[in-house]
């Protein structure tokens, strides 16, 4: 069951082999600037090649970078950080970047917000790996949509129609896997185990694409290519959510908000309610605080948001007006620095609080930023994910 067509495995291995030898390469050029002029790289895991994070994450690496010998930001030259390397790194999505960025495998990354969440709660995907308190928000993103694609011809007209029907919800270990579940549960909706299935999304685009399931679930920024694809061969379509479905999470999940995949986004495909969820930048909490704010200062930059909006279609949604919407985790120090010098976060008023007292009242919001309590700051140690190819 699910196999993959000759002429999609022939594209997938020369794809494979591509990756790799390129890898290789860009491995031993860092390896040789590192050795020569002791180049920090300031590694941002994203997502599949295939998928969206990877290359935005590529667009902002190379607008934060400065390295030695470039030319100067005003003669035309890179706006970065000066003297740091910053590359863009192919991993297997939000989760893997999480535990990454934890036990410095990653600097930064990119991770939906659901997954942020159960990051900071040990909860879902990190349930047994344990809560992890050492991340910190850079800022945040644009919206992902959590895609409901159904077959043309499965008949779902309704989230209800999908208990008899057979589906993919994400690879397991994913926030895809974990968002489509919550979402199942919370509305009543009942699907046998042989019918549910945990492709990846190159595996479910095979699968719905030969009928061997009706439906799958992929959070991803839209247009997601391989949606269009689908679309675009009359093989699928998108369902839409009930504004029940929408309300009845966001009320019981802070990460969720309601929103609409507009008329024109895919081929015959009208406006379309759906989950979103932000996609978020973040760091671990012990990075230095001015090579943060050097980032942060770089990433918000003129000629940054000229890149993004011209190099992908998602990059006109990144914008510094919308930076510190939705976060999950504390801003890190050096970024709440750029934001506070530029007025979007407001100086803080002196007081003659006693800090024994302010400690015993416990704080539980600096801002609009919720606080991590000492208590769930475990260190993750283990890079292994059973995540599939997603974002």
């Amino acid at each position: 069951m699910f196999s993959t067509s000759s002429r999609y495995r022939f594209f997938q291995k020369n794809f494979q082999n591509f990756v790799i030898v390129a890898s290789i390469f860009c491995i031993s050029i860092l390896s040789n600037i590192s050795l020569a002029q002791d180049t920090p790289v300031f590694r941002i895991g994203t997502g599949a090649t295939i998928g969206n994070y990877f290359p935005l994450g590529g667009i902002i690496a190379s607008s934060i970078s400065k390295p030695v010998g470039s030319r100067a930001c005003e003669k035309g030259g890179s706006c970065g950080v000066d003297g740091l390397l910053s590359v863009s790194v192919s991993t297997q999505g939000s989760v893997s970047n999480v535990i990454g960025i934890s036990n410095g495998t990653l600097e930064g990354g990119f991770a939906q917000a659901d997954v942020v969440f159960w990051a900071l709660r040990g909860e879902h995907v990190f349930r047994t790996r344990g809560a992890i308190g050492n991340l910190r928000s850079v800022a945040n993103l644009y919206p992902e949509a959590m895609h409901l694609v159904v077959g043309i011809n499965s008949g779902i007209r309704s989230l209800e129609d999908l208990e008899k029907k057979k589906i993919s919800i994400g690879p397991a270990g994913s926030g895809t896997n974990a968002a489509a579940q919550l979402l199942l549960e919370t509305r009543g909706v009942r699907v046998s185990k042989e019918n549910m299935f945990t492709l990846s999304d190159s595996e479910s685009y095979e699968a719905i694409t030969s009928g061997e399931i009706d439906a799958f679930f992929m959070i991803a920024g839209a247009p997601a290519r391989l949606v269009t694809v689908l679309t675009d061969r009359h093989k699928a379509k998108l369902l839409s959510l009930s504004q029940t479905d929408v309300e009845i999470l966001q009320e019981i999940y802070p990460f969720f908000s309601g929103g609409t995949i507009g008329v024109g986004t895919y081929k015959n495909t009208s406006d379309t309610l759906a989950l979103m969820v932000p996609a978020q930048f973040l760091v671990r909490d012990d990075l230095d605080n001015d090579l943060v704010y050097g980032i942060t200062k770089a990433l918000w930059h003129e000629t940054t948001a000229e890149n993004l909006t011209k190099g992908h279609a998602l990059g006109q949604y990144i914008t510094r007006e919308t930076a510190l919407d939705g976060l999950i985790l504390p801003l890190h120090p050096g970024a709440e620095r750029f934001y506070r010098e530029i007025g979007m976060i407001p100086e803080v008023e002196e007081t003659f609080m006693d800090e024994d007292l302010e400690e015993d009242q416990g704080v539980s919001e600096d801002g609009d930023q919720v606080v991590i309590d000492d208590e769930i700051s475990n260190e993750i140690n283990s890079t292994d994910t059973e995540e599939g190819v997603e974002e």
